[in-house]
């Protein structure tokens, strides 16, 4: 779930990157991962881009843009409505108490994008951004190739195929997409 949030005002406590650990990493992805509706753990893991500390340009003069994102599992029917507020209660009570970072004072943007809204506008299947569950030494080896075992000569590039989610896989995957083409088309030459 990610929330897209516009500010008037700068976040001294916040860099380019941030990361707020779960104090309960195992048990944060217990609940994420269990049977039936997600249930979000009271103390989520919290990554936080703030763009606008590199790049001012990205906010209006003397403002904020931030990206902040928790893990949630693809959706599997919950009320997402419901599950939003929640998780921004979760986010904000959690950063305020420990890290006395307000996220509530000051938002003059806001935009929610949850599995179910990722899934409406990217057609990733279920709202996965980044396709299978990364949790365990396999993960990798899960992933959906970059090639249709079906569909000759069809590939796939992005966050939820191989080598997996994040810009750097991404252009990775890109990259093995873009050689894939290149061996198909000598080989169509030279036939």
């Amino acid at each position: 779930m990610i929330f897209y949030l516009g500010y008037q005002r700068k976040f001294p406590g916040l860099e380019l990157h941030n990361i707020f650990f779960s104090k309960d990493y195992r048990e944060e992805f217990r609940k994420l991962s269990a049977r039936g509706p997600c249930v979000l753990h009271e103390d989520p893991t919290v990554y936080i881009y703030n763009s606008s500390f590199m790049e001012p340009g990205d906010a209006p003069p003397g403002g904020s843009n931030l990206f902040v994102m928790i893990n949630t599992p693809h959706s599997r029917g919950e009320d997402w409505t419901s599950f939003t507020k929640i998780a921004k209660e979760h986010i904000f009570r959690k950063l305020v108490r420990e890290y006395r970072i307000d996220l509530n004072d000051g938002i003059v943007f806001e935009k929610i994008a949850t599995p179910r809204t990722i899934e409406q506008q990217t057609l990733s299947h279920a709202g996965a951004l980044y396709g299978n569950h990364s949790n365990s030494v396999l993960s990798a080896f899960n992933r959906h190739p970059n090639f249709s075992r079906k569909i000759p000569n069809l590939f796939f590039a992005g966050g939820s195929v191989h080598p997996g989610g994040g810009i750097p896989l991404c252009l990775a995957s890109a990259k093995i997409v873009e050689d894939e083409l290149k061996d198909y088309l000598l080989k169509t030459r030279q036939g």
